[in-house]
């Protein structure tokens, strides 16, 4: 059951995989930013999807001093390894960490995500660690993947993601206590 796209925003919800946990693929720009782990924990989706739905529900001015998606994005990975914080990127791109997105728990960890908003459009930028380095910045990896979408599409992706996640996590719930 996918909502929104693979070629823009989407999740791709597997709700037959497991049990316990909500099986779900996370497409930004055509890639699939979670390969390696997709069975999330009901509870914490959950919230994560209503936390990302009350940051996006109305049109946001983009960022001060926001000139492009990418070059924001450059900006916050490089203000992660200037942890001295000596630089001009480290403090613009602190700042743009507020935007930080998919920040979902342990099936999101290999992916570094910014979601800009700016008025009725939301850049996401991202860069998966495909088995780079021992840590961000380590190791050269391919280029950000970039794609712009529509605020209102990111916020029916979102909701209708969220009232499945619930009642999925509902379904799971009422089997346990059934079990008890």
């Amino acid at each position: 059951m996918l909502f929104g796209s693979r070629t823009g925003f989407g999740l791709e919800f597997h709700v037959a995989h497991d049990p316990q946990l909500l099986c779900v693929d996370i497409f930004v720009g055509g890639l699939h930013v979670n390969t390696w782990d997709n069975a999330f924990y009901p509870p914490l989706l959950v919230k994560k999807l209503k936390d990302e739905l009350s940051r996006f529900r109305t049109p946001t001015a983009p960022p001060t001093g926001f000139v492009s998606p990418l070059e924001a994005f450059r900006l916050a990975e490089d203000s992660m390894r200037d942890d001295a914080g000596t630089g001009a990127a480290s403090e613009a791109g602190s700042e743009l960490w507020r935007y930080w997105f998919l920040d979902w728990g342990e099936c999101t960890d290999g992916v570094l995500a910014f979601a800009f908003p700016d008025g009725d459009r939301v850049h996401l930028v991202c860069r998966v660690r495909d088995g780079g380095g021992p840590a961000w910045g380590t190791e050269a990896r391919h280029e950000p993947t970039v794609v712009s979408v529509r605020r209102t599409v990111l916020v029916e992706t979102l909701e209708h993601s969220l009232a499945i996640a619930e009642r999925e996590w509902a379904a799971r719930l009422a089997v346990i206590k059934d079990r008890k």
